[in-house]
């Protein structure tokens, strides 16, 4: 009994990561419509997010008019805002 709920409680801190990545991953793929790795005001906008053009440009860290995955989720209060 005490080594299967070790297991389970290991199995469970292996798993969270892998869920964590899998639905960022999900979500910026579904928000970069054109699949170049960056997410622009125009895609955010077309998949139904609210965009404050001065919050993405302080985001956008590198000033390429576009946010790479990092930079999104390093401000979620841009997505926050998506339908």
């Amino acid at each position: 009994m005490k080594n299967t709920l070790l297991g389970l409680m290991a199995a469970t801190l292996v798993a969270t990561p892998a869920l964590a990545t899998s639905w960022r991953t999900e979500l910026f793929s579904r928000l970069d419509t054109d699949t170049n790795g960056l997410v622009s005001v125009v895609e955010l906008e077309q998949t139904g997010c609210r965009v404050n053009k001065k919050l993405f440009a302080y985001a956008d860290a590198n000033r390429d008019a576009g946010l790479t995955k990092v930079e999104f989720f390093n401000n979620p209060e841009l997505f926050s805002r998506c339908k």
